[in-house]
């Protein structure tokens, strides 16, 4: 039986990050006939960004703002390992570049996504996630990686163009992504395919999810620190005063403070990100994931769609033909109400969209 490895940011405590893998795995395991393992490489960027440390910022107000919230980031993040642990199979741990080197050439295939792994500006230029190092014995695929915005017409990408020419098939999320090396690797043939969240149905995701809560509420999910989420949060007050819905936000940011008039739900893990999307009456964010999972559920949602690296967000509202569900600096088309959504249609959609990266994943497991 052949050994696949998969080589994303899984150990990010990020909600998208996370879903995205434990579905990756499943679907491999599932089609493939192999034993899968996701690679435990843990890079320092996601180290100092989920770090529990008050001491990242050094400005006074924020170390005790931050600090006030270790508490809320110990529970949290104790959610995301048990969850992790439950859901995933992880190889030994990387504790060394030897270390690395040793697991990755223990497997016949690795699977290189979803998520920016190739966003240098991101990873800090790691060179990890291009496998520059790992033996021609070992296949090297990838499966929805994202530049995420970075420029790969440049001198600095030029290591990792000469990496992905090892590369027997490369798949990315976005258009963008494939044009970007595309200008490079002009002897690849690059598709596009779906986030793998996608690839697990409805009714796998729901056997995942905690147990619903009972209660009518509009979920208001913020990703970052980004002030474009500002306009879809006073829409979702609107919302939440013409419907009678109470508003509740999630959001694991240090600045909660800034947000006092808005009921938090709390910490969480990813079983109740799933819960509280698929019981809510109408989920607004500025989040892709948070949008893909209105869709795999099929909960109405608005996402605001004047935000940095718009064009995920933008490209899976034209692919489900739900443009009406976007929002431009906090403005809806269908004026405040909760969209109506022919899911039947966008389901439909989703299924077609899902056989297409699914026929990816069997060519490339072959």
């Amino acid at each position: 039986m052949n050994r696949v490895g998969i080589l994303t940011f899984h150990s990010a405590n990020n909600f998208g990050a996370l879903l995205q893998a434990v579905s990756l795995q499943k679907t491999i395991i599932e089609r493939g006939n192999v034993e899968c393992e996701l690679i435990d490489y843990k890079p320092e960027f996601i180290r100092k960004d989920y770090s529990i440390s008050p001491f990242k910022n050094m400005h006074p107000k924020v170390i005790i703002k931050s600090a006030l919230r270790i508490p809320d980031k110990i529970k949290r993040n104790s959610k995301f390992q048990t969850f992790r642990e439950e859901n995933t199979v992880c190889s030994k741990q990387c504790l060394s570049e030897g270390d690395f080197k040793n697991i990755c050439n223990s497997f016949d295939e690795i699977v290189v996504g979803s998520d920016q792994v190739w966003n240098y500006n991101l990873t800090e230029h790691d060179m990890h996630y291009f496998l520059p190092e790992i033996g021609a014995s070992v296949k090297k695929v990838a499966y929805a990686a994202s530049t995420g915005g970075a420029d790969f017409s440049t001198q600095e990408s030029n290591k990792m163009i000469l990496s992905l020419q090892n590369f027997s098939d490369i798949s990315v999320r976005e258009s963008a992504s494939k044009i970007a090396l595309g200008q490079r690797l002009k002897e690849k043939y690059i598709e596009v395919v779906l986030d793998p969240v996608f690839l697990t149905s409805k009714n796998n995701w729901m056997q995942l999810a905690a147990k619903p809560v009972k209660k009518d509420y509009i979920l208001f999910f913020k990703m970052g620190y980004s002030k474009t989420a500002e306009p879809a949060l006073k829409f979702a007050k609107k919302l939440s005063e013409e419907t009678g819905y109470e508003l509740l936000m999630l959001w694991d940011q240090e600045t909660w403070f800034r947000y006092r008039d808005v009921k938090h739900i709390g910490a969480v893990g990813p079983a109740e990100f799933l819960q509280w999307i698929a019981g809510a009456k109408c989920v607004v964010t500025n989040s892709f994931h948070a949008t893909a999972f209105s869709i795999i559920l099929n909960t109405p949602f608005y996402v605001e769609t004047e935000i940095e690296r718009k064009d995920r967000v933008l490209n899976i509202l034209d692919v489900f033909k739900l443009k009406k569900c976007g929002l431009v600096e906090g403005k809806s088309e269908n004026g405040t109400v909760i969209p109506e959504i022919e899911w039947s249609a966008v389901n439909s959609l989703l299924n077609n969209e899902r056989k297409k990266s699914l026929d990816y994943i069997d060519r490339i497991l072959r």
